[in-house]
């Protein structure tokens, strides 16, 4: 059931009006209702895998729990010994964890990654023994698939650091791992956080319900109106950039359009499903804070998909970078290159260790290894060389709060990310690259003013209306970045101005997206990630 259908606006206006009719000691179990309902409508054939995740990170979690109680119980009986029980204690755990890494992971590898291996071995094979291949597999990968494996794996792993109690009520935790809003495409909660929100009792609160409702209305305008239209552009180019023989400035306005493309499609998403939990009373992490605005790699990837990126820290950076290998090669590097650059080694290590893994996680296919790689560079060397960018700065003079420092910082962030989407945005590694070699081997600025831009499927019109859109959003961010409330600033005025804001967003919704011309709706891009 997709969120942009007709029929997801009506479950979603009957699941609110039971929800907030039912006792509310009843809502969590509505919500685990209207879960399944949700799931089972378009993707019943794949149910087995969420529930496989379901059970088997229920009974881990409570197994490791119970160590963590017994551990603490036999502490209390004999502390001299302590240490000797947790480290007995800890031994069980580490099996059960590594089980419950077995099961969840290894199940999100088989489903997105098999086919990837299969194919490469084929390749290995054709070298080695031509005529030899193996058949690949044909298998439906499941909604969110990663979203509800990390949210379910972290929350296996806080037990296990005993920085959160296990739920012992099966269907309360199913509601966690499969609440239908975070299940498309994140954001990636921890249950500390949200667990308590969803079992909650929830009184209706129009002031809250007006609020969720803008929100969606402006995710549906982000998606909608902008990305799917951003979409006529973006796929002529990059699917045709060799039979139309685009270069230089084509295609690297191809790649930052689509870069924005998938912006407004996973932020638009982002703010469409926090809008529907925000009307529940449920608040969901915020994913997005305005990664246009950043002044680095490093900075952008802290404001984009942060739930992502605080999961891989809290679970794999850090373990990483504290662990007693990194740090023993700390220690030693310290001895050759200075304390300054031994001691930011282990982090530097871990960072692009992280951002290879976060690249692969985008999809089976070896263009996301040079998008990894590239993050990787930019984010590992950047905290490597943090006191040489200080120096240098301090030698030129450079003033730090400078506004033209900041906007060649802003610009800066942007060109790199855009030269780094070459490898998301292209359908494999070799045509990444070779689009590479026609934008920066060619230098043709003409192509604004001669009407090329009106050969790539749109007309004047939906170019100026693009143009606007992205300026409009991007004006937006700049102004939230400030400080700017715009829905309590739209909340705070009369009646007859408010509701011509909300009848301007439906009818930008409507004409210029499911109903205007040379519309064609897509999938949300991180739907089946």
């Amino acid at each position: 059931m997709s969120l942009l259908s007709v029929q997801f606006l009506l479950f979603l206006a009957v699941l609110l009006t039971v929800y907030f009719v039912v006792p509310r000691k009843f809502q969590w179990i509505v919500l685990l209702i209207g879960n399944f309902v949700f799931y089972l409508y378009g993707y019943w054939q794949v149910v087995g895998y969420i529930l496989v995740t379901i059970i088997s990170q229920y009974l881990l979690a409570i197994a490791i729990d119970k160590q963590n109680g017994l551990c603490r119980e036999e502490i209390e009986k004999n502390r001299e010994e302590r240490k000797a029980v947790k480290k007995k204690y800890a031994e069980r755990k580490k099996l059960l964890l590594l089980l419950a890494v077995f099961i969840n992971i290894g199940l999100l590898c088989f489903v997105k990654y098999i086919n990837f291996f299969i194919e490469n071995i084929n390749g290995i094979l054709g070298l080695v023994k031509p005529g030899t291949e193996i058949s690949a597999l044909t298998i439906m990968v499941p909604l969110g698939i990663s979203f509800y494996t990390f949210t379910s794996m972290g929350y296996v792993i806080d037990v296990y650091r005993d920085k959160d109690s296990a739920e012992y009520n099966f269907f309360r935790f199913a509601l966690f791992v499969s609440f239908f809003p975070t299940i498309i495409q994140g954001p990636i909660e921890r249950h500390k956080g949200v667990a308590e929100e969803l079992y909650r009792e929830h009184e209706f609160d129009y002031r809250r319900f007006t609020f969720g409702l803008q929100r969606m209305l402006y995710g549906y305008i982000k998606k909608i109106v902008i990305a799917d239209r951003l979409s006529v552009i973006t796929n002529e180019i990059m699917q045709n950039y060799a039979a139309n023989d685009y270069r230089g400035f084509i295609i690297f306005m191809g790649v930052f359009l689509n870069t924005f493309r998938v912006y407004c499609d996973f932020s638009g998403g982002m703010d469409i499903v926090c809008g529907i939990s925000e009307i529940m009373g449920i608040r969901l992490s915020e994913n997005f804070e305005h990664p246009y605005m950043a002044r680095s790699i490093t900075d952008f990837w802290h404001r984009w998909h942060k739930t992502l990126g605080a999961w891989f820290g809290r679970y794999v950076f850090y373990p990483l970078s504290l662990s007693k290998a990194f740090n023993k090669l700390g220690r030693k590097l310290k001895g050759v290159l200075g304390d300054n650059v031994g001691k930011v080694i282990p982090a530097s290590l871990a960072s692009f260790f992280v951002f290879l893994i976060i690249g692969f996680w985008h999809g089976p296919n070896w263009k996301y290894f040079f998008y990894g790689l590239y993050s990787a560079f930019f984010v590992s060397s950047g905290t490597l060389l943090r006191g040489k960018y200080s120096e240098w700065k301090e030698r030129f003079n450079i003033n730090e709060e400078g506004t033209a420092w900041g906007i060649f910082q802003v610009l800066r962030t942007n060109f790199l990310v855009t030269v780094g989407r070459y490898f998301s945005s292209s359908s494999s590694a070799t045509d990444a690259f070779r689009m590479l070699k026609r934008t920066f081997t060619t230098f043709n600025p003409w192509v604004f003013t001669d009407g090329t831009l009106l050969r790539l499927g749109v007309n004047v019109y939906y170019l100026i209306f693009l143009i606007v859109a992205i300026c409009s959003v991007l004006l937006i961010d700049f102004f939230q970045e400030k400080g700017v409330r715009f829905r309590e600033a739209i909340a705070g005025r009369n009646i007859a101005l408010r509701w011509g804001i909300y009848l301007f967003g439906i009818y930008l919704i409507l004409i210029f997206g499911m109903y205007g011309s040379e519309y064609n709706a897509v999938d949300f891009v991180y739907m089946h990630f």
